[in-house]
């Protein structure tokens, strides 16, 4: 048993980091760190592009979704004056965005639209705020609920304000990468509207195209599709053998071991010492002498019935059958 415990104390640190890693994990699978600014449009002629529920064209701003998990932008803020920020003072001038709609949880690289038209009573997805102001400022902010962090800033030129084309991420944000992998993040005028949807819509080769020009027998594809099964299987394997050796152990209660009595010699006498109160000697000694003398109650086995003399039914007259005293012949 000692033993035992001393095997899974060894083995306690390993499974805290493992608990704990797991948890955090879990808990960061849904960040509003991941949501970016991905195109803008403004268009100070307000020329007819996409227009909102009311039928109006006004400027719009579209969310990304860069993580493939969902994420609820609800209670976050939106603003294009980040006043007060590094003090964590909210401003009047940010506009926070409404819990309780459903269309808040942006799906995994999902994209979500919000007109900047000033007119937050419109819905939920209007801001207080519009960019075409003459004090606005060139940029939009997305701010974390506590309005203590800046998620991401999308800054703009002057040319989009008249600009018949949309300004945002030409392969959605994160998504363009250089001859190295690197991620280039640069912002560009877009040739096409694409609100509520990819910026890039170039025909490109895709992974499995590239698959299949590599491979087309699918040799390759089969060996790494057997290499990553048998290394999940191990990796299984391994979790087992671990977790598997704390289902095993066993508590036994540990018994102390009787005293062996001592060997005796020849002609040596055996003592034996046993003890007993003077209650349990007197009942002994009492049980003996009764079974020994035969002492009982002795009974003269005779057996009288006495008939009821009364001339009517005895049932009128119960209770005095019942307290009938029987008499001795």
């Amino acid at each position: 048993m000692i033993n035992s415990i001393k095997k899974i104390n060894s083995q306690l640190p390993f499974l805290l980091s493992t608990f704990c890693f797991l948890l955090f994990f879990t808990c960061s699978a849904q960040q509003i760190t991941d949501l970016r600014i991905n195109e803008m449009f403004i268009n100070f002629e307000n020329e007819p592009n996409f227009a909102d529920e009311y039928g109006r064209h006004v400027p719009w701003i579209e969310i990304f979704n860069t993580s493939y998990n969902n994420v609820n932008i609800a209670e976050c803020y939106l603003t294009n004056d980040t006043t007060g920020l590094a003090k964590g003072i909210i401003s009047e001038k940010w506009y926070r965005i409404p819990k309780g709609d459903p269309r808040t949880n942006i799906s995994q690289r999902g994209f979500l639209v919000f007109f900047l038209d000033n007119e937050p009573t419109h819905g939920p997805f209007h801001t207080n705020f519009d960019p075409r102001d003459d004090n606005a400022s060139n940029y939009v902010a997305l701010i974390t609920p506590n309005g203590k962090k800046l998620i991401h800033l999308f800054d703009f030129p002057d040319e989009l304000r008249p600009s018949s084309y949309s300004y945002g991420y030409r392969y959605d944000y994160g998504c363009e990468k250089d001859t190295r992998g690197n991620i280039i993040y640069d912002k560009t005028f877009l040739s096409h509207f694409t609100p509520g949807s990819t910026n890039n819509h170039e025909i490109t080769e895709t992974k499995s195209d590239k698959m299949e020009k590599n491979d087309p027998n699918g040799i390759l594809m089969t060996i790494i599709a057997m290499a990553v099964v048998f290394c999940v299987l191990f990796v299984i394997f391994v979790m087992l053998k671990i977790f598997g050796k704390f289902g095993n152990v066993k508590f036994i209660k540990s018994v102390k071991p009787e005293k062996s009595e001592p060997v005796h010699t020849i002609g040596e006498k055996k003592q034996t010492k046993r003890e007993f109160d003077s209650e349990k000697l007197a009942a002994i000694t009492i049980a003996m002498h009764y079974y020994l003398h035969e002492f009982r109650d002795e009974e003269s086995e005779i057996v009288t019935i006495d008939m009821p003399s009364a001339r009517y039914s005895p049932w009128a007259q119960k209770e005095l059958v019942m307290k009938r005293v029987v008499k001795k012949r």
